[in-house]
Order: structure tokens, then sequence, then C-alpha cells
């Protein structure tokens, strides 16, 4: 109950990733019975591919189906889905302690609940936490077992089209089925049935979208390569060690009867992203235990499932452990409410910047911007043609464009901490071969950011 107070007194006031708002807009589109953006009610966002002779959502289908109910209620009920995810996560949890270890108080279950991870998380539109709890479904489906296997299977279809990389738990759940089944040709016969139809709409969906069954655009997102291993084992144990401390080992401690379901999934979603090209590493180290385990999102129940039984344990051995306990706890839902009213102050001022943005910029008008920028424009707060003038560090040509509008804007955001010098001067080139422009809105601090006219000239 605490953590829903908090949620709603920390409302997220608006989405502020341009993730966010590919899922949001692709949950709109399906609403509106499309899946493409050609000749659709809704305009394509930024993160849109065109591998097949149409324009597509970059990312799999999944999120923004879970999203559409969410839509109807207008797009600040959008954040609904990641308090729903985070509560139905940690009863699911809850239920697989019990299965597990019986003897292990159920409060530890808040162990993930309120995990930075998913504590931020949950106030996103990201796949990260749709994914994990799909993936936590398909395992408490699967030790119930009896008609709860066909479950299991149908479940985890539906978190692989939630996110391609929760195929790594097929042959992981299958094998933990296996070893808790008697009858395991029948029980596992009926668990693949269940895949099925989640794997069949990926196939057909990327078939249709991308080209191919196997055609998802993975190089616009990164690429797995064994240099990258060494680097991110690294980054990745560190982050485990010290989020909740000795956490990594925590499937381990919890014991050899508990190793193949804990550890297995665990192990195996953290050893694939060891091998991928983009870790989230800053300076900042609370930013970076809080997202930089978010590709780790689904094999975290796992390390917390252990974690909770390790400390269940210690809990009655320790003098006062049930005092302290209830101590660790408080911390936690402590350290929750900090990380949620940050997250706001940071959302606020995004909310400051898209309002500064719209009332500047008039709807027919093409907006010229940086990425940055960019993140401010989404269908869910209303239409705008938007082109970046540098992307990946390169700059776009849009002169020849800009030339064929009556009005055009252009607007540039600059956040500490990155390297704006291509940003800079592209942006600066434009101003000047567009003539004379007018500067139509500004704001110094808490970060820079200027909207000019450029067509119809200042002159």
């Amino acid at each position: 109950m605490f953590y829903v107070v908090l949620f709603v007194v920390f409302y997220p006031a608006t989405f502020a990733i341009l993730d966010e708002d590919a899922y949001a807009t692709q949950a709109y589109l399906f609403r509106a019975g499309r899946i493409s953006y050609d000749s659709a009610p809704v305009s394509a966002p930024r993160l849109s591919v065109d591998m097949a002779g149409r324009t597509v959502g970059k990312y799999p289908p999944g999120n923004a189906l879970w999203l559409i109910p969410f839509t109807w209620l207008g797009w600040r009920a959008l954040f609904i889905s990641g308090l729903v995810l985070a509560i139905a996560g940690t009863l699911m949890l809850r239920q697989i302690l019990h299965v597990l270890s019986p003897d292990t108080d159920p409060v530890w279950s808040m162990l993930y609940l309120l995990y930075p991870t998913v504590v931020l998380f949950s106030r996103t539109l990201m796949s990260d936490l749709p994914a994990a709890t799909a993936v936590l479904a398909a395992t408490w489906f699967l030790l119930r077992q009896g008609r709860s296997t066909l479950a299991s299977g149908l479940v985890l279809g539906i978190a692989c089209l939630i996110r391609y990389s929760n195929a790594v738990f097929i042959p992981v759940l299958l094998l933990i089925l296996l070893t808790r089944t008697q009858k395991r040709a029948r029980t596992a016969l009926i668990w693949i049935l269940g895949l099925v139809p989640g794997l069949l709409c990926v196939f057909l969906y990327n078939a249709y979208a991308f080209g191919g069954p196997f055609g998802f655009p993975m190089f616009l997102t990164g690429h797995f390569a064994p240099w990258f291993f060494w680097r991110n084992l690294g980054f990745y144990a560190v982050n485990l060690l010290l989020l909740y401390p000795l956490m990594l080992l925590a499937p381990l401690a919890a014991g050899r009867k508990h190793l193949l379901v804990l550890g297995l999934p665990a192990g195996a979603l953290l050893m694939l992203y060891c091998f991928f090209s983009y870790i989230y590493d800053t300076p900042s180290l609370p930013h970076r235990l809080a997202i930089g385990t978010r590709y780790l999102l689904p094999a975290i129940p796992f390390f917390a499932l252990g974690y909770a039984i390790v400390l269940g344990r210690l809990e009655t051995r320790v003098k006062k452990g049930a005092a302290l306990k209830y101590l660790v706890l408080a911390g936690l839902m402590a350290l929750s409410a900090v990380i949620q009213y940050r997250h706001q102050v940071v959302l606020r001022a995004q909310v400051r910047y898209r309002r500064v943005l719209y009332d500047a910029v008039p709807e027919d008008a093409l907006l010229i911007c940086n990425p940055d920028a960019s993140e401010l424009v989404s269908h869910a707060w209303g239409p705008r043609q938007v082109r970046e003038y540098v992307t990946f560090n390169a700059p776009v040509p849009l002169m020849r464009e800009i030339s064929r509008r009556d009005t055009v804007y252009a607007a540039r955001l600059r956040k500490p901490d990155r390297d704006y010098q291509m940003d800079r001067a592209v942006f600066e080139t434009l101003l000047m071969r567009s003539g004379p422009a007018r500067l139509v809105a500004e704001i110094e601090d808490p970060i820079w950011f200027r909207v000019y006219c450029l067509k119809p000239s200042a002159q």
C-alpha cells in the first residue's frame, strides 16, 4: 500500500524517452486497427523503420499491445500499466517464494518491488518491466504444473513478443520443467504447444514489418560479439554486487535444490547480455546502478528470490532478526521514495520544455531539431512534423526539405555531460543558411533550450 501511495503522490508527469514515445505511438496505431504507419491516422514516431516497403515501429509489438487498454483513458493513464506490472510481479514472486521456501516470510518478496530498477521502470512505458513480468508469470505457471503447464508456454511466448531476447528462457524453462515432472514427454509437448501462438505472432509480425520471420532490425539497437564479454561481465557483476549487497551470489547461496530454478534463468540472461554491445555506463554511480541493470530485469526476480531465501534464513539465526528485516525494508521504501521524487523532478522539467515547444511551434510547421529536443514531441500530446538534423553524431541533409516548406522552426536542447560539438556546428549552420532566424523561445536553466523560427524569415 505504501508503494501505491508513493506512486500516486509522485504520479509520472510525462514520459521522457524516445523509446517510450515509440511504444505509446505504436499502441495508438494498433488501437486504430493498423500495423504500419502508411496512410494511418497516427504519424510515425522517430523510432520507425522502412525495411519491407512500409513504415513500422522499430520495436516488437508486445509492449504496445499491452498498453492499448490504457490509451482509452488518455495518455496519462498509460503509467498505470507500470504500477499494475510491479504489483502483479511482486505477488507472483511471493507465490513462487512460497513454493520454493515455504518457511521464508513472504514479506521478503518486497525485495523485488523495491528494487531500484523496478521502482524506476515501473514509472516508464519501456518494455523491460512487461518482459520481466511475463517471464515471472511463465515461471509461476510452470512451477504450479498441472493445467498451468500450457499457460506457462503461452505466457512465455507472449514474453518473446514483448522482447525477443526472452527466447533465451525457452530452453531454460523447458529444462526446469523436465526436472520437475514424471511424464516428461507429454508435459514438455503441452508446454511447447503453448509457445506456438506467441512465436507464430513473432514470425508473422517480423515477416510483415521487416521482410522476414527473423528480419528484426537488430542493427539499429546494437549487436552481439564475444569481445564485449569481459567488459559487460565486470559491469553487471559490480551492479549486482552493490545494489543489493552480494545479490549476484544469491542463487548459489540459496542452496543446491534451488540452483537450477534460480541460477539457470538468472545466469542465462546475464550471459546473453554479456555479449551485447551496449551498456549504460555513466560516471554517476546511482544512475548506473538504477538504470544499468534494466536489460537484466527479466532475470532480477530470480536473483531476488535467492536473496529472499538467504535473508529469510539469516532472519531466524540473527538476534532480533525480525526487527532487522523491517528496518531493511523501511530503508528500501525510503530509497524508493527518493527515486520517485527525483524522477518526478526530471519529468516536470520535461513538461515545462514540452509546453514551451508546443506553444512556440505551429501544428502545420516543420520542426528541425536535435535528438534531445525530439523527445519533447509525441502523437500523444499533439502532432508535429519533426526531422532530426543530426543522428548518431552525423549531420542529416535537410536543406532541400526546408526549401520546400513555408513554415519551418528549429529547436535545440543541450543536456549536461554530453558532447555537442557536431550538434552545435550543424545547428548554427542551419540558422545561417536559412537566413535571419528569429528566436521565439529560450530557457537557460536547468537545461539550455532554444527555439527559432527559420521560415517565414525575420526580414
